[in-house]
């Protein structure tokens, strides 16, 4: 029987309904909108990480007026300070931001924190020795896929970052095509693939418009929301396409650098092209309701080959304060630059989330992104060094949010310094340690734990270092 017979009864259409082409892709976001209309509608909570490489500078994480130095806790109201340039593009979502400093890790990174920047743990650049904290979440908040992880900077896949357990590394998937054949499906293998995949959006669009015409309150906008994001998919395919017909992508099909180096090849296209790939994949990813937990990070754990898009000059040179002569700039200001085009991407992601109901908000109200450097705050770190943090959005109100938060930290920086080194900004040695952070989330969602990788390796650290902080839960 036609399912368009049962229009009079939403839930019975809802649960009826069979698509053409795109219904195994929607069909996690019928789930969400049956719900809707039964009136049962628990909102999942989401997290995205964030990660960049190349250090995050204290002076790029603190609003205007507010010194780092400090010998006790601190805690001010975000309300009415000027946000640094480096995070000026999540100002709309300052009342939901919480500004993080004086956490540090266990170890030291160099040229990238790897394994260590998301799990805390003592470890090598070749092989996890803990869980991360991302896997932790996306097993905490399962969905069609645990965690959709998504890289800058490597060639198709890069095994660096996130973990589900010792000797366990997870894909980062570096090609924003992979990502969309992983997440989205693939039709075949004929010449054109790009023209394929948007065929099957265009097939995803039908069905959706043709709900959408029958379907009335919260569930309509929904689908509405959802429209957007693959219409935004496909264009993005067709562009491709259109590449692939005209010879663009083989003239500029990826190139083998010289044997050693961390990567085999340099993918196509700007990192600045493939970071807005990568969050429209991400933000698409989450509204069809496929996962709860992303990780994008630029670097894939280690250094970037450069920045592109934005320089491209080496960024090694860079993180020592270089010049870059073609933008008549130090390295520390194109750095500020990088992480202020990152900023601008991850806040046009949480607009869409911003933009799309759920419950009696929307889906960025049960959301939290956590912007941060893999290797604390340059890119010769050592245990002890600062490791800023910045936090976007309270997850449902589990968090508290609209605050600067800092413990104490030393300041010893010198303006004049053409290099980093470790030791310049120093936090308490009774600080909490990263692990802390990523303990609090998951008391956040709903999944506490005493500790995060607080294992024998550990033990000269106090428990406590590694638990929740009470600066950070509601």
């Amino acid at each position: 029987m036609n399912p368009f017979e049962y229009l009079n009864d939403r839930r019975s259409f809802l649960k009826g309904v069979s698509l053409g082409a795109g219904g195994l892709l929607l069909a996690p976001l019928l789930e969400k909108v049956a719900a809707a209309a039964d009136g049962k509608v628990t909102p999942p909570k989401r997290v995205i990480f964030f990660t960049f490489d190349n250090g995050f500078h204290e002076s790029g994480a603190l609003p205007e007026g507010i010194p780092l130095s400090g010998t006790t806790n601190r805690q001010i109201p975000l309300k009415g300070l000027k946000l640094p340039y480096d995070l000026a593009p999540f100002a709309p979502f300052q009342d939901r931001m919480t500004i993080l400093h004086g956490l540090w890790s266990i170890r030291g990174v160099d040229h990238g924190g790897y394994f260590t920047a998301l799990s805390g743990s003592s470890g090598n650049k070749n092989a996890p020795q803990t869980q991360s904290i991302d896997a932790a979440l996306g097993l905490a908040l399962p969905s069609v896929f645990p965690l959709v992880a998504l890289g800058i900077g490597g060639e198709n896949t890069s095994y660096s970052m996130s973990a589900w357990g010792k000797g366990q590394p997870i894909g980062t998937i570096c090609r924003p095509e992979l990502a969309y054949q992983t997440l989205f499906g693939r039709l075949g293998a004929k010449q054109n693939d790009f023209a394929e995949r948007k065929n099957l959006l265009d097939f995803v669009t039908g069905d959706v418009r043709r709900l959408q015409s029958e379907i009335a309150g919260p569930e309509r906008e929904l689908l509405l929301r959802h429209l957007e994001a693959v219409e935004s998919l496909s264009k993005r395919q067709g562009l491709h396409s259109e590449k692939f017909e005209s010879g663009a992508l083989a003239k500029f099909a990826p190139k083998l650098q010289p044997a050693g180096t961390r990567n085999e090849t340099v993918p196509a296209g700007s990192m600045t092209e493939t970071v807005a790939a990568q969050c429209d994949l991400a933000a698409a990813a989450l509204i069809a309701g496929l996962t709860n937990v992303v990780t994008i990070n630029s670097g894939c754990g280690g250094l970037s080959p450069t920045y592109s898009g934005i320089t491209n000059t080496a960024v090694h040179g860079l993180g020592h304060n270089g010049p870059d002569e073609k933008l008549n700039k130090k390295g520390f200001e194109v750095l500020s630059m990088y992480r202020n085009y990152l900023a601008t991407q991850a806040a046009k992601l949480l607009t869409r989330l911003k933009e799309i109901p759920e419950g009696t908000g929307t889906m960025f109200d049960n959301t939290v992104l956590v912007f941060t450097s893999d290797s604390a705050n340059n890119q010769h770190s050592q245990s002890g060094n600062g490791w800023p943090f910045v936090l976007i959005g309270n997850l449902g109100g589990a968090l508290k949010s609209g605050q600067f938060v800092a413990y104490p930290v030393t300041d010893n920086t010198d303006p004049r310094a053409i290099t980093v080194a470790g030791g310049q900004v120093a936090v308490g040695d009774k600080n909490p340690l990263i692990n802390a952070l990523y303990c609090t989330l998951l008391h956040a969602v709903g999944k506490p734990r005493d500790t995060f990788n607080y294992d024998e390796g550990s033990k000269r650290y106090s428990a406590e270092r590694f638990g929740p902080l009470g600066t950070l839960l509601a």
